[in-house]
């Protein structure tokens, strides 16, 4: 077991300095990117410009790691480390080995978007997003609540409610986006498998609090005046949300089904090739469900006033692809194990799906670094 985790700890580190150089690489080469924005934003915040966004975990994070200097060049290398870290948590699994190092790199495919417009994951959700820093904090209490509550989805307990708190505030205060996609599929598959038993009901009361926060933030965000997102990047006036369906998708993509089709190829090919066993595992519905949800959730919603184009409502997207993913791939290798490991047609054919996205995800940052765009 020491010599596991000794093992553990130098991977951690190695994989951290490999995020860490490609970072590197694309800040220098001045890539187009959401965290040297929000960097600036925190030295706002330092000089008293502007309101700490209700957002804030990333952002004080990254003015306790600098020590309380608020210089850019010292926020931009603290990001760069805090966004490493949140792409770790997803990197380093000891039952589920370097399998995880790779979903770190897929990527959605390409379509004619990359040829016509430029895009290359803009319109789609992607499994993976590497440049917007608040997500990148949320992203390991959006996959530790993810798989506790499939837990619980199997054999719930009343006191897990006090969990399922904590994840939902520290994703409050890092990104809310996935905290949506949990609230509108987990009550429906606990309710649903365990009915309104004292143990759902107590697991279903963290949902009013949660509420509650969300009103809170929506005020912090859209209407306080001295919101970064009102002062700046609305001009001075107040936003809020409206529903509007692929409004904002629509401008990112000219045909939306393909763009879906690019994002989950693998995981589409692995349900059809699998679907006798699959059908019948609850994790597999789970995680579709989610999926499902966030699309729905960036197709339906949209931010009013100067970011409406911003498509504020697609960052669930990337978590639950992920997600999505992580899932396809470890049902995958538990056949392959089930199968003695020996490699059939299905399995081709999963191993090929993945490969694509991972060669795409390889493709993508050498774009990103040519093009100097994350689009």
């Amino acid at each position: 077991m020491f010599f596991f985790l000794k093992r553990l700890v130098k991977e951690s580190w190695a994989i951290f300095g490999l995020f860490a150089l490609i970072y590197v690489l694309l800040f220098t080469h001045r890539v187009l990117m959401d965290i040297p924005a929000q960097m600036y934003t925190l030295r706002q915040v330092c000089n008293g410009e502007v309101a700490m966004p209700p957002t804030a975990l990333f952002y004080m994070l990254g003015w306790l790691v600098a020590l309380g200097q608020c210089q850019s060049k010292i926020f931009l290398g603290m990001g760069a480390a805090i966004a490493c870290a949140g792409l770790l948590t997803g990197s380093i699994s000891p039952s589920f080995g370097w399998i995880t190092l790779a979903l770190a790199f897929v990527c959605s495919l390409p379509t004619l978007d990359w040829v016509t417009k430029g895009w290359y994951i803009i319109g789609q959700a992607s499994p993976n997003y590497w440049m917007n820093g608040t997500l990148l904090a949320s992203w390991p209490f959006a996959l530790v609540l993810f798989w506790q509550s499939y837990r619980q989805l199997q054999r719930p307990q009343a006191d897990w409610w006090r969990w399922m708190l904590l994840w939902l505030v520290l994703l409050v205060v890092s990104k809310p986006s996935y905290a949506f996609v949990f609230a509108s599929v987990y009550p429906l598959f606990l309710v649903g498998r365990h009915g309104l038993g004292r143990a759902v009901r107590w697991q279903l009361m963290p949902f009013a609090i949660l509420a509650l926060l969300l009103v809170v933030e929506f005020y912090l965000i859209f209407w306080q005046k001295d919101s970064v997102y009102v002062k700046q990047f609305n001009s001075g006036n107040k936003s809020g949300v409206e529903i509007c369906l692929l409004c904002v998708w629509q401008v990112f993509s000219t045909n939306i089904p393909v763009s879906i089709l690019a994002s989950a190829l693998f995981p589409l090919g692995v349900a059809a090739v699998y679907w006798q066993e699959l059908r019948q595992k609850l994790l597999f519905w789970y995680v579709w469900a989610g999926f499902m949800a966030a699309l729905v959730i960036s197709a339906t919603f949209a931010q009013t006033g100067e970011e409406f184009s911003c498509w504020n409502f697609r960052w669930q997207t990337y978590i639950a692809s992920y997600l999505l993913f992580m899932v396809s791939a470890l049902l995958v290798w538990e056949k392959i194990h089930a199968e003695n490991l020996k490699i059939n047609g299905r399995s081709i054919t999963a191993i090929a799906l993945f490969g694509l996205h991972l060669i795409s995800g390889m493709v993508y940052l050498v774009k990103m670094w040519w093009t100097q765009s994350h689009y």
